[in-house]
């Protein structure tokens, strides 16, 4: 068993040269990647890299928070994940950080509650953005019957870390965990369980492009945080994630 990426955007264009290399030295180093969807166009892309790597990369479909020139797709994405049955929904969430209009933070919010309710309908997982609103977000899911939550690249305090996981949720843990403290702080007060690898590639990588396959530089840390040997580092996460998706057996 390998480590996974629960989290990329290989559809993104910093990787419109070199995609196939990319994707190789993923295969060489991970079980699988999941790319993550941001909008109609972008959920167009993402999928289109799941029938071309079949069994390897998996699309989630959603419409990200500062995405907010594209929220009047909300309908049109929402069908489209009916039609496509992703193995979860997201990108979606709340960006307080980018968006600082107050109208547009309450559209913002409509577009995520619109998403939940979907989710919860469908009994499907969700990847969750919480840039800036991370305390909002965690109340507004609460308010759902949503098993699977994964809040993506968390960066908020660790008791708020604590709450969601004691909902059962999963805290996506970034390559950040290479370099920042707060990130490492996080690790070191959650139990493995509640942990998901991610690189949100191709971001988050000390100013340079990130790939998926930098996800075992994340578990060589995360095992020296935690005093664990690498192996049982990768396999928890990676049976975790299976599990979060839907991909076991």
């Amino acid at each position: 068993m390998k480590p996974v990426d629960c989290h990329c955007h290989l559809d993104f264009e910093q990787y419109k040269d070199d995609r196939e290399k990319v994707v190789e030295r993923a295969r060489d180093n991970l079980e699988f990647v999941i790319n993550a969807g941001s909008n109609l166009k972008h959920n167009g892309k993402a999928l289109e890299l799941q029938a071309k790597y079949e069994g390897f990369v998996y699309a989630n479909l959603g419409l990200h928070p500062t995405y907010t020139e594209d929220f009047d797709q909300l309908e049109e994405i929402k069908k489209k994940i009916r039609d496509e049955d992703p193995i979860a929904i997201g990108e979606i969430g709340l960006d307080h950080h980018h968006v600082e209009d107050d109208a547009i933070r309450e559209r913002q919010e409509e577009v995520f509650r619109g998403m939940l309710q979907l989710a919860e309908e469908l009994e499907k997982p969700i990847v969750v953005h919480t840039r800036d609103a991370e305390k909002k977000s965690v109340e507004i899911i609460e308010e759902y019957d949503i098993e699977n939550v994964m809040l993506h690249c968390f960066n908020g305090k660790p008791d708020l870390a604590k709450r969601a996981a004691k909902n059962g949720w999963k805290i996506g843990v970034t390559t950040q965990v290479l370099y920042s403290a707060r990130v490492q702080n996080i690790v070191e007060k959650l139990s493995l369980e509640s942990i998901l690898l991610e690189t949100d590639s191709p971001f988050l990588y000390r100013g340079e492009r990130n790939e998926p396959a930098n996800v075992k530089e994340s578990v060589e840390k995360i095992s020296e945080i935690k005093d664990l040997e690498e192996t049982e580092v990768h396999e928890r996460t990676t049976s975790s994630a299976k599990k979060f998706f839907g991909l076991e057996g």
